[in-house]
């Protein structure tokens, strides 16, 4: 597969409890055409698996996330250089909440 977006092959990852989606059924749960998911890589806004015959495969984080940059560029009418910059602030907001609670984890 000639792709030009990052993929953890799924036997350098312990495989999550629940299944993973194929690009088609992710499509299919989030309303997004698959070039457009395609898309979303190639801009990594969201990450993917490589499955044994190279098909893209999608865990529930990754399938939540496409959601919600669906609900973005379709109800706030967000472009994609837009979408790139709110997934980045909220990608940087969540990692410093974690460190907050780990700090705090610290102070106990």
């Amino acid at each position: 597969m000639d792709s030009h977006y990052e993929l953890t092959c799924i036997s350098e990852v312990s495989l999550p409890h629940h299944p993973l989606a194929s690009l088609e059924e992710a499509s299919d749960l989030c309303g997004l055409h698959p070039e457009m998911i395609e898309e979303f890589l190639r801009a990594s806004l969201v990450q993917a698996f490589e499955g044994n015959g190279g098909e893209l495969l999608f865990d529930q984080s990754g399938i939540a996330r496409l959601r919600h940059i669906a609900h973005l560029r379709d109800h706030e009418h967000t472009s994609l250089r837009t979408l790139r910059y709110i997934v980045s602030l909220l990608d940087n907001l969540n990692a410093l909440e974690r460190e907050v609670r780990q700090l705090r984890e610290r102070l106990r």
